[in-house]
C-alpha cells in the first residue's frame, strides 16, 4: 500500500483526501497545515499536525496549498530521499520542488468547494515530473484516482490553466454580473438555471463557436445599442462592450 500525506486543508486538500480514503492502494498517513485542529469536514480518523517537524513517513507528500507557498514549505520538508514530493498548482513550476531527490505535479483540473461533492475519477490529472522513473510512478498513483491522467510539461500546464480560468473562474463571474442586474430590477435569478444547463448541454453536441448566439453573434447593432444605453450608468458597460466586439470579431472570422 502507497501511504501519502497531504500538506493543506483547503478545497483541493479535502477532494484529494476522500479520492485517496476510497482507494484500496493507498494510504492516508497524515494531514499536515498550518490550523491548530483538522477541520471537521475532513474525516477525522486520520492523524494530522501542525508541525512539519513532526510529519510521518510517506511514500508520496501531496502540497496542497497556495502557489505562494509552495517554495517555502517544499524547502521546510525533509524526507526520505526515496519518497516524492509533489504540488497541485496549475501554473507553479515544476522545479519549485527541485530540493528533493524525486518530485512532480498533480495537478487536478476541477474547481473544488468543500460542500460540493465530485466524482474525482472524472476529474483529467496533468503529471509532470523531474525524470522518466518518477514521472511512471505519479502517473500510476493519478490513475488509482481518476480515469484521466495526462502528461504535460509546465508551459502547457500553465496554459491549461489560463484555459481553466476561462472557462470556469471567468464565466463564472459573467454569472454574477448577470445576478446582479437581475437584482437591481428585483428579478429571481433563478430564471437563468434552465438557460444555463442548456449552455452547458449544448457543448456536448457542439464546438463553443458553434454555440455561440445572441445579439453580437448576429451583429444585432439595435438591440447591442440598447442594451449598452441602459448599461451606461452602471460598471458593467465596458464588460458588455468589449465582450461584444470580441463575439464580432470571432464571427468575422469564420
Amino acid at each position: 500500500m502507497i501511504k501519502v500525506v497531504i500538506i493543506g486543508t483547503g478545497n483541493v486538500a479535502y477532494h484529494i483526501s476522500k479520492a485517496v480514503l476510497k482507494n484500496k492502494k493507498l494510504e492516508i498517513a497524515m494531514i499536515c497545515g498550518r490550523k491548530k485542529k483538522l477541520p471537521t469536514n475532513f474525516s477525522q480518523d486520520i492523524a494530522y499536525s501542525n508541525n512539519f517537524k513532526k510529519i510521518k513517513k510517506a511514500d508520496l507528500y501531496i502540497i496542497c496549498i497556495n502557489d505562494d507557498n509552495i517554495f517555502k514549505i517544499s524547502e521546510k520538508l525533509n524526507i526520505d530521499k526515496e519518497s516524492i514530493v509533489v504540488h497541485t498548482s496549475g501554473s507553479t513550476e515544476l522545479n519549485v520542488l527541485s530540493k528533493h531527490n524525486n518530485y512532480g505535479v498533480i495537478y487536478p483540473l476541477q474547481t473544488f468547494s468543500k460542500d460540493k461533492e465530485i466524482e474525482f475519477s472524472n476529474v483529467p490529472i496533468i503529471i509532470e515530473a523531474n525524470s522518466k522513473l518518477i514521472l511512471s510512478r505519479i502517473k500510476e498513483i493519478s490513475s488509482f484516482l481518476s480515469n484521466k491522467v495526462l502528461k504535460c510539461n509546465s508551459n502547457q500546464r500553465t496554459f491549461i490553466h489560463i484555459s481553466a480560468i476561462f472557462t470556469n473562474n471567468f464565466s463564472n463571474f459573467m454569472n454574477v454580473i448577470a445576478q446582479d442586474i437581475l437584482k437591481s430590477q428585483d428579478i429571481d435569478s433563478e430564471i437563468l438555471k434552465p438557460l444555463l444547463n442548456e449552455t452547458i448541454d449544448k457543448l456536448n453536441f457542439l464546438t463553443s463557436k458553434e454555440a455561440q448566439t445572441g445579439p453580437a453573434a448576429r451583429n444585432d447593432k439595435i438591440t447591442i445599442e440598447k442594451h449598452l444605453n441602459l448599461l451606461k450608468k452602471t460598471k458593467y458597460f465596458e464588460t458588455y462592450n468589449a465582450l461584444t466586439k470580441e463575439i464580432i470579431n470571432l464571427k468575422n472570422e469564420l
